[in-house]
């Protein structure tokens, strides 16, 4: 038998060609799936595209912060003629310590209407920043999580009904109900009948949640979440942008460092800005778009750069490749800046210019397609507050 061998662009380890699979390059929690063909690659190996999956890819996230602005995205696009299920908001690590919990912790998120859910779920030091803890274990663990629906739920109980059915999908959760719920079954949605345990749960959490309490929930944020994310993002694109000349560059060495950082390694030598670490807003709010996630590659004098933006509130670059090393691969739809703007919630991708999208954000040249985009956030404008 003979093996035909490919080298993994992430771990850079020869392996039989049996073992790579697609990769999206883009993360599909980006909106990966709608980029263009040209941007995924057969380039890696299983065992990183799962394993960068769970401790790069979601890293990232599951920060509070991109989880929070990623998931806004879906109330934007809300369209109350024909609801669909909307995700929960977290809303960090509660104070609240139900009866019995054993190494867990209780963690807080909100519902569409103001409804408190409390997921009890395994406590992880080593990811303490993961918004729902580790991801391998929460899809093999059995948790409990305690819904308490609010006053607003009243006001379009489909809204709450359709989003506590879709909540926790993929994950071994028991739902309890701690409201008496009416002309329903909940069992329909996925809910459980309380047993003696979320009984006493079920209790404590009305006592201690029904009547304005204050409570302190605690945020955990890792400074760094970003760093190996955003190397990795760099090596798929420089990869199948620029090939084999990018692949063996010395700045790819130092992505790869980045891509394999550990914290007490030497500090990193590319080129980039955190989202935290930016003070001019121009990149922000010229080089993305509302509701939507924009990536954004340009050459400059050194370096191409690559420029990530959620929804024109949250801003990285980084160096992709250094220019001398890749010049002779930058055409005409790299020269003036190459835009790929990508909305999950309703499964859409647009590939447009520099130019034309900053002339979209100014007003100046309407672009058609993200005209049509804006339109179908005005359908839920203002519908949540007014309801």
């Amino acid at each position: 038998m003979t093996l035909e061998l490919k080298t993994c662009i992430y771990c850079k380890t020869y392996k039989d060609k049996d073992q790579f699979t697609l990769e999206h390059v883009i993360s599909q929690f980006l909106g990966g799936a709608q980029a263009p063909d040209n941007l995924k690659t057969r380039n890696v190996c299983g065992t990183c595209n799962s394993n960068l999956g769970l401790f790069v890819d979601a890293s990232f996230e599951k920060d509070f912060l991109v989880f929070n602005e990623l998931n806004e995205s879906a109330y934007s696009f809300f369209d109350p003629n024909s609801p669909t299920p909307l995700p929960l908001r977290h809303m960090g690590v509660s104070d609240l310590a139900p009866p019995e919990m054993e190494e867990e912790i209780c963690e807080c998120w909100i519902g569409p209407l103001g409804e408190q859910i409390y997921w009890i779920r395994p406590s992880d030091e080593r990811m303490y920043w993961y918004v729902g803890g580790n991801p391998r274990t929460v899809k093999k663990v059995k948790t409990r999580a305690y819904f308490v629906w609010s006053e607003r739920s009243q006001k379009n109980p489909v809204i709450t009904w359709l989003s506590f059915g879709d909540a926790f999908n993929g994950r071994k959760v028991r739902k309890v109900s701690c409201t008496q719920i009416s002309g329903a079954d909940l069992a329909d949605i996925g809910f459980s009948e309380p047993d003696v345990l979320d009984l006493k749960r079920i209790e404590y959490f009305n006592n201690n949640c029904s009547n304005g309490q204050r409570r302190n929930n605690r945020l955990s944020i890792y400074l760094r979440y970003d760093v190996r994310f955003m190397a990795k993002l760099a090596i798929g694109l420089g990869h199948v942008l620029f090939g084999e000349k990018f692949d063996n560059s010395s700045y790819n060495s130092e992505l790869h460092k980045a891509l394999w950082f550990k914290e007490g390694d030497q500090e990193l030598s590319i080129m980039g800005q955190n989202n935290l670490g930016q003070d001019n807003d121009f990149l922000k709010k010229q080089c993305g778009v509302s509701n939507g996630v924009t990536l954004t590659i340009l050459p400059s004098s050194r370096y191409v750069t690559l420029n990530l933006n959620i929804s024109r509130k949250m801003n990285w670059t980084i160096g992709m490749a250094e220019i001398e090393d890749v010049k002779e691969f930058i055409g005409e739809d790299l020269e003036h800046g190459l835009c790929v703007v990508l909305f999950k919630s309703i499964g859409k991708g647009i590939k447009l210019t520099l130019p034309e999208l900053i002339a979209h954000n100014f007003g100046n040249i309407t672009h058609p397609e993200l005209a049509e985009v804006d339109k179908l956030t005005r359908k839920s404008e203002g519908y949540f507050e007014n309801l």
